[in-house]
Formats: C-alpha cells, structure tokens, sequence
C-alpha cells in the first residue's frame, strides 16, 4: 500500500511539475516529495539486503570447495598408487629381463673377464688334455701278455720274458726314437752298451785290429704310433698291429722263438715299441 501511496504521490508531483513549468515557488512548499525520497532511501536498504542474503550462498557455494579438495586429495592418491603400480612393473622386468641382460653382455664380460677366463682355461684342460699317459713298464707288460695270449689262441706255446733282454728293448727304442730302423749298428751298440748278449772276440778267429762288441743274437719287431688310451687299450694296439703284420708275426708268433722281451717309450705324442724274440736265453750269456 504504501508503493501505492508513493506512487500516486510521485504521480502528482510530475502532474503538478509540468502543469506550472512556469512557477518556482511550489518545489520548496512540497515538502512530502522530500518524504518520499527518504521512504524511498529507507526502503531501498531493504531491498538491498537480498543481495545479502545471496551472497551467504556464495559462501555456501565456497564450502563446496574442500570437498573438492577432498576429491583433489583422492586423485593424488591415486596417481601415487599408479606409480607405484608403474614402478613395481617397471622393477620386476629389469630383475627379469634388463639386468641379465646387462650382466650376460657387458657385466660378466668385465667382471667375470678373468674368472671365466680361469674357468675356461680350465674346463678345457679338463677336456681336452689327455689322461696322464700310463706307465711304460706296465704298457711293455701287457704287450707281452697279449702276444702269448694270440700265441696261444693260434696253438703255439707262450714264450718266456726275460729281464736282461727287457733291458736291451727299452735301449733300442731310445734308439728308435732317432732312427726309426733295423740298424745293425744300432743293435751292435745296444748290447754293448749293457754288455748284454754274446760277446764276440775277434782274436779267436785270427782276426786282428776288429773292435769288438757284444751281439745279442735276435729277432726284432718295432712299432711306431700315436696310439691312445689305457695301459691296457695302448698294449692291445701294439699286439695287434703285430699280429696282423705277416712279417712281424712270422717270428713274433712263432714256436720256435721261445723267449721274449718288450720294451717301450713314449716322447710326448709317439709310443715306440721294440719287441725281441730269441730261440735261447741269451741272459745267460
């Protein structure tokens, strides 16, 4: 009512305003308009504090804010898991796959440069490197085992080892060793050397200025291979290539040599064997 009021008021005074544009005196007699402007400053406040009552909303709105934050929050938190989650995958392949790598291609190089250079250089002597070649006196003992065993199994009767002929075969391979060969000379010098055999003294055949020397009256077959294996395995070899030579095995494997002797040696890659066959125990000369 009282809008109304004042409007009907402000109404007259525009009326009154422009039927006397003329006349100066009537804006100082009207007092009420002064009225109405203060109602209207009075009455504006009031309508002003709406305005104020939205703002509150505004800081209601602002209250919003930490379950923003709140969710701000949550999101790192997630983003610290992921990672996380990132760096577990991202640590289990290197333990998988980068780090073996590196150690298979550059870090054992290096670091294990001189330990599996130790290794290896080990490994293949454990490989590669023969066995210790077995004794010489047990490799000459079993060739003469083997050679009565084909005499036997041929029907021919075992012949006897005897020392000091044993003796003169391990001279002749050190012989052999230079001079692969049936040399008279050679055997001449053996069995003077060991004084073994029959001596021969020229002044009992009239026959002067001659040297004498020891001769010990043999047969003999020599042998020469790079053969390999036990004492056993090296003795068969060298029966056996005997047996199987015509020539050798004439005299070797024959009755009428009934004494025997082998000998052996070996220099590092080649085994050489003498054997000697006597129809009379020259130990006894």
């Amino acid at each position: 009512m009282r809008k109304i009021i004042i409007l009907l008021l402000c109404c007259g005074v525009l009326i009154s305003m422009v039927g006397c544009g003329d006349n100066t005196a009537p804006p100082p007699t009207e007092s009420p308009p002064t009225t109405v402007s203060e109602t209207i400053i009075t009455e504006t406040p009031t309508e002003i504090t709406p305005p104020v009552t939205a703002v509150e909303p505004t800081e209601k709105e602002k209250e919003p804010l930490p379950t923003e934050s709140v969710d701000q929050a949550i999101e790192p938190t997630v983003s610290v898991t992921e990672p996380t989650t990132t760096q577990q995958k991202e640590e289990t392949k290197p333990s998988v796959t980068t780090k073996p790598a590196e150690l298979s291609t550059a870090e054992t190089p290096k670091e294990n440069g001189c330990i599996n250079i130790v290794e290896t250089e080990d490994l293949p002597t454990e490989e590669i490197v023969i066995p210790p070649k077995p004794s010489m006196n047990l490799v000459a003992q079993k060739v003469a085992e083997y050679i009565n065993q084909f005499r036997s199994e041929q029907g021919d009767v075992t012949a006897m080892v005897i020392p000091g002929l044993t003796e003169y075969c391990k001279y002749r391979c050190t012989q052999l060793k230079t001079n692969f060969a049936h040399d008279t000379t050679d055997q001449r010098a053996a069995a003077e050397a060991l004084q073994y055999g029959e001596y021969v003294d020229w002044s009992l055949y009239g026959i002067e200025g001659e040297e004498n020397y020891y001769t010990a009256n043999v047969r003999e077959a020599i042998g020469k291979g790079n053969w390999g294996g036990t004492a056993d395995e090296i003795a068969y070899s060298i029966a056996n290539g005997f047996r199987n030579s015509k020539g050798h095995w004439s005299y070797v494997g024959s009755s009428k040599y009934t004494y025997m002797a082998v000998g052996v040696m070996y220099d590092g890659y080649y085994w050489y064997a003498c054997v000697c066959m006597d129809t009379e125990n020259t130990d006894l000369k």
